[in-house]
């Protein structure tokens, strides 16, 4: 196997950990309440600080890979998770368990400016492919952490989940061993050089109100189907699972539609997509309902994609990892204020209402995507694109 496609399977090994490492905690809520004695309030409320981290992070991290390169900053993360979970599984009180649950936050956010960065310049001919393979093995950890999670908590208690994160860690850093890139020539650029274009503007505000639509989506979506439809938890939660599983494939095909056609087109087909599934989630019927989700499933996690690939045709080499930064802040940083708005809002008129406030932030964004269609130059290639060049 050349060494640049080693490289992508390996850092993509990676993404599905530092999903993982977020998507582990939700199903150990309950006992965490009842180990430390708390509400459910503040418990969430320590998720929701460190699923903030996991999107404020990416920008300094971002800058960082800049400067010394991405499988040296994705290194870091995982070092930085390792020690987490140690503190997580020997945390002796919610302040010591709090803090350790931060750094896993902040751990986590290294990853995707980092590995962006090196996708983006790395694989100039068939970058939507590269990102196409990328996603859908992070997809894996998030689709799996949560069952895995939920079942080593059921059998032994919710210690041992930190065990098995720390031992998904150690195989990473044996993998990393066996993988480099190529130094970074030239001037790194810094936050302060940072040019924000009118592309770039759209870009983030595009992806910042789709990751919006989803958060929003994935957080209400087991109260919304067990009350509208009477569903029970174990197949609200299946919703979910089926979206990401979705999304996975719909990141595979994606990937080989941009490399073939460019970006401008297939983004605002996808986004079309996104909006029509969400306008007819409110008056359909339960299984037209699930069909409805899958079709939103695959078309935001194509829309993530064509705006990852989009952001690397539109910005400097030796800012690519800042850019990826700030972008992923917007998506990830930004949607977590998602559950808030949604779940107030749901609380105030009725949780009937649930798609009619997503379907808010979805026209903000068609609006904004069809601006964006316009703008987007007619490239495939990213600009001053390096490459990992395999070992001699």
């Amino acid at each position: 196997m050349p060494h640049r496609d080693k490289t992508l399977i390996i850092s993509s090994f990676a993404h599905a950990y530092s999903h993982a490492c977020i998507l582990s905690i939700p199903p150990l809520v309950l006992l965490l309440k009842e180990e430390f004695s708390t509400s459910l309030t503040l418990i969430s409320l320590i998720i929701t600080i460190s699923g903030v981290l996991f999107g404020v992070g990416a920008i300094p991290f971002g800058t960082l890979s800049d400067r010394i390169g991405s499988l040296k900053v994705q290194l870091i993360g995982i070092l930085m998770a390792m020690a987490s979970c140690i503190g997580l599984f020997i945390s002796w009180d919610l302040l010591s368990f709090s803090a350790f649950l931060f750094l896993l936050g902040l751990a986590s956010s290294t990853y995707h400016p980092s590995a962006f960065r090196l996708i983006s310049t790395s694989f100039p001919k068939n970058v939507g492919r590269a990102f196409g393979i990328n996603g859908m093995i992070g997809n894996i950890g998030q689709i799996g952490a949560p069952i895995a999670s939920a079942f080593i908590a059921y059998q032994w208690g919710w210690r041992p989940v930190f065990l098995m994160l720390l031992g998904f860690g150690i195989v990473l850093c044996m993998l990393f061993t066996t993988i480099h890139e190529r130094p970074i020539e030239g001037r790194s650029g810094s936050i302060r050089d940072i040019h924000i274009s009118k592309e770039y503007l759209l870009a983030m505000l595009v992806t910042m109100t789709a990751g919006l639509a989803y958060r929003g989506t994935t957080t209400m979506l087991p109260t919304y189907s067990s009350l509208i439809y009477g569903k029970d938890t174990f197949e609200a939660g299946a919703l979910v699972t089926l979206m990401l599983t979705t999304g996975g494939v719909s990141q595979l095909i994606s990937g080989e539609i941009r490399d073939r056609y460019g970006t401008a087109k297939p983004l605002f087909a996808v986004s079309l997509m996104l909006f029509l599934s969400i306008m007819a989630l409110p008056f359909v019927g339960y299984y037209a309902f699930m069909v409805g989700l899958m079709v939103f499933g695959f078309a935001y996690f194509a829309v993530n994609l064509y705006t990852n690939t989009l952001v690397g045709e539109i910005t400097e080499s030796n800012l690519r990892g800042t850019y990826y930064g700030i972008t992923f802040f917007t998506r990830f940083g930004l949607g977590f204020m998602a559950p808030f708005i949604v779940g107030a809002l749901s609380d105030i008129y009725s949780i009937d209402y649930l798609f009619y406030i997503i379907l808010s932030f979805v026209s903000v964004f068609m609006g904004l995507v069809t601006v964006l269609t316009f703008l987007i130059p007619r490239c495939h290639a990213p600009r001053n694109a390096d490459t990992i060049p395999d070992p001699e």
